[in-house]
C-alpha cells in the first residue's frame, strides 16, 4: 500500500508540475505575442505618422506623386560626387509652382543667394533652382517639394546645371541645412563644416 500511495504521489507531483510549466510557458507566450504586436504595431505606425506628417495634402487639393528624375541614393557622399557646382546660397525669393498639365507635374523656381562658391563657375550673385513639387491654387493640384526652402533660410547644395537653370543632385539629398553658422546637416544627421567640405571636395 505504501509503494503505491509513493507511487501516486509521485505522480500527481509529477503531473502538479508539468501544469505548472505548461501555464508558465503559456504566460511567457502571452507576454511575448503582447510584446511583439506592440513592436509590430509600431514598427508600422510611426512610419506611417511620418509619411502623413511630411506628405499632408491641403484639403481640396489633388495630389501628383513625384517622378524622379534619377534614381535616390542614401549616400550623402554621392552628392559631393555628382555635383557640378557646390555652393553656399540664401533662399531669396520662392515663385509660385507651375503645374504642366500635359507631363502632370509640378515645379517651383526658387531665387538663391550665393554667398559662397565651393565648386564650379559661378559668377552671379543669385541663381535660380528649380525643384519638383509645390502647391498651385488655380488648378488645386499639389506635390510634395524637392527640399525644404524658406525665405531667408541658408543650405549646403549641390546642383547641375541644364539650359541656364540649376537643379539639386541626388533629388533632395542633394541640400544640406545650416544648423547653426557654418555648419550643415544631410538628411542622415551627419554634420558638415567648411573644413569637412573642403575636404570631401578634394577626395572627388
Amino acid at each position: 500500500m505504501k509503494d503505491n500511495r509513493e507511487f501516486l504521489e509521485g505522480v500527481y507531483k509529477k503531473a502538479e508540475m508539468l501544469e505548472r510549466e505548461r501555464v508558465e510557458k503559456s504566460r511567457i507566450y502571452k507576454r511575448y505575442v503582447k510584446i511583439s504586436s506592440m513592436a509590430a504595431a509600431i514598427v508600422i505606425i510611426v512610419p506611417l505618422l511620418l509619411f502623413k506628417g511630411q506628405n499632408s495634402v491641403p484639403k481640396g487639393y489633388t495630389e501628383i506623386p513625384q517622378i524622379a528624375r534619377m534614381f535616390t541614393i542614401d549616400d550623402p557622399m554621392i552628392s559631393f560626387h555628382e555635383a557640378d557646382y557646390i555652393v553656399v546660397g540664401e533662399t531669396k525669393k520662392i515663385d509660385k509652382s507651375q503645374y504642366v498639365k500635359e507631363n502632370n507635374y509640378i515645379y517651383t523656381d526658387i531665387t538663391i543667394d550665393i554667398e559662397k562658391v565651393f565648386l564650379g563657375d559661378i559668377h552671379k550673385d543669385e541663381i535660380i533652382l528649380r525643384v519638383r513639387g509645390g502647391k498651385v491654387e488655380k488648378e488645386k493640384v499639389f506635390s510634395q517639394m524637392e527640399g525644404e526652402f524658406k525665405k531667408g533660410s541658408k543650405s549646403l547644395l549641390f546642383l547641375q546645371k541644364e539650359e541656364g537653370v540649376y537643379y539639386l543632385v541626388n533629388d533632395g539629398e542633394g541640400q544640406f541645412l545650416e544648423v547653426e553658422k557654418d555648419v550643415f546637416i544631410d538628411k542622415q544627421g551627419n554634420k558638415y563644416n567648411i573644413d569637412d567640405i573642403k575636404d570631401n571636395i578634394d577626395r572627388r
